[in-house]
């Protein structure tokens, strides 16, 4: 999949390295991960070697807020283009991505939502045309809310969110008057606000986003848990088995089939007999524990 998307060929065990580690410790599939996220770094310009940062990310935001991972990737992936136009990190775009969906909000609307608020903010500071409108909902001058735009896009579309008001009529006559009148740009930001007002849920998974990103391990410790379960143990001894297959090769395949068709009917047989001779089966059940004990 890494191929297909273009990774290059000195990054492909990295990448796959990562999106393995994603298939066991969140909701995606490796799959998934290697898509959505190749595509991500394609559009925001990303380093090959910032993979295991952008899974970090992705997990530590998902253990930590009202959220999932494939949640995140899919609306990380859905303004990474007006989040990199804006100069905005990945790790803010994911950490965008955390608060709106933890909200309740879906991804596809959310990051529709996002982008265009993201587009229109960006649209005022490079006109001129409505931005001291926008400042003064951010609570500074236009200058101030340029300048901030320019050094911290997110900081200053936190700052929006944070200043609208205290109640929802207030933070929802403030967007009318800027005439953002779509309905689910609407909520989503006065959930935004809302939520910001009560627990900081906007400028909390800024933090941790860029906390984890630094860090760099939440991925590898998360992988390192779920490969201590059972089900686990189960997925990779799945996982090892399809590359003995690929190992083995084409040449042995027309033996192989033999092979498992004579271990069917054998199998076959077997199950026969011990239905015939129910006697058997506490004998057979301690057996198959020792042996696993032993193999153990």
């Amino acid at each position: 999949v890494g191929g297909q998307l273009g990774i290059a060929k000195e990054n492909l065990a990295g990448f796959t390295e990562v999106m393995a580690k994603l298939g066991t410790a969140t909701n995606m599939t490796s799959e998934e991960a290697a898509t959505m996220l190749a595509q991500f770094a394609t559009v925001t310009g990303m380093d090959a070697s910032l993979y295991s940062n952008l899974g970090s990310t992705i997990v530590d935001l998902g253990n930590n807020f009202a959220t999932n991972e494939k949640k995140i990737t899919d609306m990380a992936q859905s303004i990474a283009a007006a989040g990199t136009n804006a100069g905005m990190s990945e790790a803010d775009m994911l950490a965008l991505s955390a608060a709106v969906t933890s909200v309740g909000i879906e991804a596809g609307a959310g990051g529709t939502s996002m982008s265009t608020l993201i587009q229109k903010m960006q649209l005022a500071i490079e006109t001129g045309n409505g931005l001291e409108e926008w400042a003064a909902a951010a609570g500074m001058s236009a200058q101030e809310f340029a300048a901030l735009w320019g050094e911290d896009a997110t900081g200053a579309l936190t700052a929006f969110i944070q200043s609208l008001g205290t109640t929802e009529e207030s933070a929802m006559s403030t967007l009318v008057a800027l005439g953002l009148n779509d309905s689910r740009l609407v909520r989503m930001v006065t959930s935004l606000n809302s939520a910001e007002q009560k627990n900081h849920l906007l400028s909390s998974a800024i933090r941790t986003a860029n906390t984890a990103w630094q860090e760099n391990t939440a991925l590898t410790n998360e992988a390192a848990t779920r490969h201590a379960t059972t089900e686990s143990k189960m997925t990779l001894l799945q996982n090892a088995s399809e590359r003995l297959k690929i190992a083995i090769g084409n040449q042995l395949r027309p033996a192989l089939a033999k092979a498992a068709e004579a271990g069917t009917d054998l199998l076959d047989w077997a199950s026969d007999y011990v239905n015939a001779n129910q006697e058997l089966v506490p004998l057979i059940t301690a057996a198959v524990g020792a042996i696993g004990a032993f193999v153990g």
